[in-house]
């Protein structure tokens, strides 16, 4: 039993920070039946570490979720999920606090310059949230704490390739009173209105179910983008955000990536935007659904197709 419950828990890295905990849940919950789920938070702002941990009630559904799920993209991320580690004392204090990087390292960078120590679970490097230029800050969650020891004897006090600055580098934990978490990134969410008709429709069930066994042959002329098939969108609204996209579209299947065309100048949607979704029925279903939807409720309705 202590086995099973080692090949049942995931831990899930990279997690969009305007994921809500609901969405979280339900999304894992599509999989099968789950004793648990939570988004790391700061028990003081919320704000979320980016990563989480689902527990499920079978292994089967554990190792589905995994295959269905890692590697993919919400909003800015590609999330990984994998078995999580198990607890003990080796694994404690294995996250490390990095000070002085060199401004144009990005988390690639930061992963490459410590990899060599041992398995990293998760990185990041700090923005400013105005500019989004590298505070020169970052955190490595190393495997193992071992690892996470050797790391700071090898390099600390080293300067980096295309560095000026000397590593500073300790256990994050000795940090934690003086590193607050970043602000949240700014996503135009107003006023990112909340899921609508096709997952409330009392005459048409719906049931988001990412695990489908079997993939079809692509129609000539479909547009697909990493196996996946690429759905126009069209009428969304000038406040429309990925967020609320994703949820129109996610009863339907698995979506795999959203991408909303912006007008920076402006700050705002141009209207229209692009679904890729996993499998081609189910992409059907949502253009056979949404098309002629009045998703912002302006009057407007969709239109909805497949990607020439």
């Amino acid at each position: 039993m202590e086995m099973d419950n080692k090949r049942t828990n995931l831990i899930i890295n990279y997690i969009p920070q305007t994921l809500t905990d609901e969405e979280f849940r339900s999304m894992f919950l599509s999989i099968g039946p789950i004793k648990s789920a939570k988004i790391v938070r700061d028990k003081a702002t919320g704000y979320s570490y980016g990563f989480g941990f689902v527990d499920y009630e079978n292994v089967e559904d554990a190792q589905r979720a995994m295959q269905t799920l890692n590697g993919l993209q919400m909003q800015n991320k590609t999330i990984k999920v994998a078995l999580a580690r198990p607890g003990g004392e080796e694994i404690k204090g294995a996250n490390l606090y990095v000070r002085n990087l060199p401004r144009h390292y990005q988390q690639m960078d930061l992963e490459r310059l410590f990899q060599q120590f041992g398995t990293i679970i998760q990185s990041r490097v700090l923005t400013d949230q105005a500019t989004g230029v590298s505070k020169g800050v970052g955190f490595v969650l190393f495997d193992q704490k071992k690892q996470a020891e050797e790391a700071i004897n090898q390099i600390t006090g080293t300067v980096p390739a295309g560095g000026t600055e000397a590593l500073l580098i300790k256990f994050a934990d000795d940090n934690a009173k003086k590193v607050r978490p970043p602000a949240m990134p700014y996503i135009n969410t107003a006023p990112c209105f909340p899921a609508p008709g096709p997952m409330r429709s009392p005459g048409n069930r719906f049931r988001y179910n990412p695990v489908t066994g079997n993939y079809s042959t692509p129609n000539s002329g479909l547009s697909l983008s990493q196996g996946g098939y690429v759905i126009f969108v069209y009428n969304i609204g000038a406040s429309s955000c990925e967020k609320t996209l994703w949820q129109l579209f996610s009863p339907f299947g698995t979506v795999q990536k959203v991408n909303i065309m912006r007008d920076h100048q402006k700050g705002q949607s141009k209207n229209y935007g692009f679904v890729t979704m996993t499998n081609l029925q189910e992409a059907q279903n949502a253009i056979a659904r949404l098309n002629g939807y009045d998703y912002a409720g302006c009057g407007r309705p969709l239109q909805v197709k497949f990607k020439n």
